[in-house]
């Protein structure tokens, strides 16, 4: 029976939206512009019961209502969020990454060991022990760019709580603490009119509530791991009243666990409370390089990172994940410095303990430095030898620049390996529709990616983007382009 009364939750919600709106005309929010708070128009229930027969599901009753009574997709959390069409263009995508089974039950859960998640993604152990896909029963509702995802559980203990997640399996899931997606999405439109940063904390990964009410929230526990969930939390404020800076720097004071107080004076010099950056001396001298990294790193000043970036490189060797990261954001932003260079960061190319986020990183930052014609051997040796597309994509960007003819027929050889895979022929179907304003799509795939700005290296070859794919996709001209340029 169709409903005729419209909840008061609906009203609500399209008011918020508004006042929402009204808080970011220009689209500022992260994502905002792509949706530009906007919703469309509601769903039919005949349309959605279609959806559900046709991929043999139940959505959960408050997305459900929410396409069927406020919006069929749109204004979200991220780029937005899908409605029926984008749901059925992601579900029915052959070659693409959402091959999950959203009919089986879910493996995932909230706080996944490390171990257990390594188990559940690992393709060979899937194989071996027939296991399902990692994010079985999770359907996919908004995107929050490059391989990050929305999701809703669909079955299972959590259905219709709001996950995020990795199609490239990096880490483990993340579940929202809100249970319903109603009260998710309320929350964020409570924070875009609060004018809280999402882009430095991602929406929802944070602990819900004002200052006051976090304030509160620390006062109430005595447990390490919650103090530092709410303190990462504090971040999403712009600025941070001065009852609370006091209550904290007090906080700081009288801790007890080292990890909680790194955390309390990384937040405190975060929000320029006086006499905060004296703690790096102290952190230095306990060993805590990785603390002392992040507080240079993000909140000091370029006066502090001139005073501490020589000594980052010196213990650089014994910096690992976060801590390795931050280091290499503190030497990217010294750039212009002349003892500042790539040469400087062989030993930390040839790492093998190096996971893939820290080798992404690694590569922003000799991109931006100088003297990347010191690491080409490295690269040489790296992009014959790496078969991730992903990282063979910033490999190629970091040697962007760099005139070696070694490397240019190392970029072909790749091009001839990539440009025919399936996802690289989806981004150039792509690349030939014309789009408002005579724009057009950029490649999103990784292989695609890889082969775009694999292009790039030779200027497109001496085309526009789209005449550039049209070339490389064409094998009588991709062989006669070679021969001209000398690689065949």
């Amino acid at each position: 029976m169709a409903r005729t009364a419209q909840p008061p939750w609906v009203k609500r919600i399209l008011k918020l939206l508004e006042q929402a709106k009204a808080k970011d005309p220009d689209f500022e929010r992260f994502g905002a512009y792509s949706h530009q708070y906007k919703l469309a128009a509601p769903a039919s229930e005949k349309a959605i019961q279609e959806f559900e027969e046709q991929k043999g599901i139940r959505l959960p009753e408050e997305y459900r209502d929410f396409l069927m009574l406020a919006g069929n997709g749109g204004a979200g959390p991220y780029y937005g969020l899908y409605g029926l069409k984008a749901l059925k263009e992601d579900l029915s995508d052959s070659h693409g990454v959402h091959l999950y089974h959203i009919m089986e039950e879910p493996v995932i859960y909230p706080k996944m060991s490390e171990k257990n998640w390594d188990r559940v993604a690992d393709p060979e152990g899937r194989q071996k022990e027939n296991e399902p896909h990692p994010y079985a029963g999770v359907l996919p509702i908004g995107t929050q760019g490059c391989t990050l995802m929305t999701g809703l559980m669909l079955a299972g203990p959590y259905r219709g709580q709001v996950v995020y997640y990795d199609e490239d399996f990096c880490g483990p899931p993340f579940f929202v603490r809100e249970k319903g997606f109603l009260s998710w999405y309320e929350r964020w439109l409570k924070e875009v009119i609060a004018g809280y940063n999402d882009e430095e904390t991602g929406f929802g990964l944070n602990i819900d509530g004002n200052p006051g009410q976090l304030m509160e929230l620390y006062e109430q526990t005595e447990n390490p791991e919650e103090k530092i969930e709410i303190i990462e939390s504090c971040y999403k404020f712009a600025a941070l009243p001065a009852k609370q800076k006091t209550y904290f720097k007090q906080a700081c004071a009288r801790e007890s666990n080292m990890e909680v107080r790194m955390k309390l004076i990384k937040m405190l010099v975060r929000f320029r409370v006086p006499g905060m950056t004296k703690e790096i001396e102290k952190l230095w001298e306990y060993g805590a390089y990785a603390e002392a990294v992040s507080i240079i790193t993000y909140e000091g000043t370029w006066k502090v990172k001139e005073k501490w970036y020589e000594k980052i490189f010196e213990i650089l060797p014994k910096l690992h994940k976060d801590g390795f990261r931050d280091a290499c954001h503190t030497i990217s932003a010294m750039k212009n410095y002349p003892n500042v260079h790539a040469g400087r960061l062989k030993d930390a190319l040839n790492r093998e303990e190096l996971d893939r986020n820290d080798r992404i990183v690694l590569f922003h930052c000799i991109q931006k430095l100088k003297g990347k014609e010191e690491v080409v051997d490295y690269f040489l040796n790296y992009l014959s030898a790496e078969e991730d597309t992903t990282l063979l994509h910033y490999a190629v960007w970091c040697t962007e620049g760099v005139e070696s003819r070694q490397l240019q027929e190392l970029y072909v050889k790749l091009l001839d390996k990539y440009r025919t895979h399936e996802n690289a022929k989806f981004d150039y179907k792509g690349s030939q529709m014309v789009l408002k304003g005579g724009a057009c799509m950029g490649a999103s795939r990784p292989e695609g990616q890889l082969a775009s700005n694999l292009m790039r290296q030779f200027d497109y070859f001496g085309l526009d983007y789209r005449g550039g794919w049209k070339l490389l996709m064409d094998e009588k001209r991709w062989r006669e382009w070679k021969k001209q340029s000398g690689f065949a």
